[in-house]
């Protein structure tokens, strides 16, 4: 098979699961806002929903305009470490909520807004370069990646501590367990194929560090 062949059955699959998990955040959206009391907990749990849908969506705008890859990472536990990793976040995104008290249900919608605002900050600044496979396509050094290198993945784990907050159940914290630890992989994976892909990566990783935050 070919690599076009490939990142063409990828991109389809990518759309259908990343959309279908959309459906279900709208649909759970529309069923908040025909419940809703008006409060200002209710609000800040509209948002927060609101902006893990337009996430999603953005993940969908930049799948179907992504570029050609230039290089990926070869392996099953490759494949296996960013399908599982991402497709766990999407899951996650859209766990039914459990009953909490209303302090809990605040700070974790909170956390779960401004980590989806973020993600979608990141994945703008990604654009076309985004993928779930550890792939290089382009390599984007400003905005968000002028600080961290792995940005996304950062507040994806905003939004992951968020969901968990707002879900306090073993399948919940299962399920969060199993997304950052694929994804920690599939960040393994991306810098192997980066440095050996971009020449100038090597001096970039020794400048902005991988997760904490560098301050300009």
């Amino acid at each position: 098979m070919s690599p076009q062949t490939r990142d063409l059955l990828g991109r389809g699959g990518m759309l259908f699961y990343f959309a279908f998990g959309a459906t279900l955040k709208a649909m759970s959206i529309v069923a908040m806002v025909r419940e809703g009391d008006g409060s200002w907990r209710w609000l800040v749990d509209l948002l927060a929903s609101i902006a893990s849908l337009g996430f999603i969506l953005l993940i969908v705008a930049t799948t179907v305009a992504r570029l050609p890859p230039k290089s990926s990472a070869e392996g099953l536990d490759a494949r296996a470490s960013a399908l599982i990793g991402g497709f766990a976040m999407v899951a996650l995104v859209v766990f039914p909520k459990a009953p909490v008290s209303d302090q809990l249900r605040t700070a974790a919608n909170v956390l779960t807004l401004v980590g989806s605002l973020l993600c979608f900050w990141c994945l703008w600044w990604l654009g076309r370069s985004f993928s779930v496979m550890a792939q290089a396509r382009r390599l984007v050094t400003g905005g968000p990646y002028r600080l961290v290198r792995h940005p996304l993945y950062v507040c994806e784990a905003l939004v992951v501590a968020g969901i968990v907050l707002r879900n306090p159940t073993w399948p919940a914290f299962a399920l969060a367990a199993i997304a950052l630890g694929f994804q920690y992989r599939r960040i393994l994976h991306e810098e192997h194929v980066l440095v050996t892909t971009f020449p100038e990566y090597a001096a970039y990783a020794k400048r902005v560090p991988m997760f904490g935050l560098r301050l300009p």
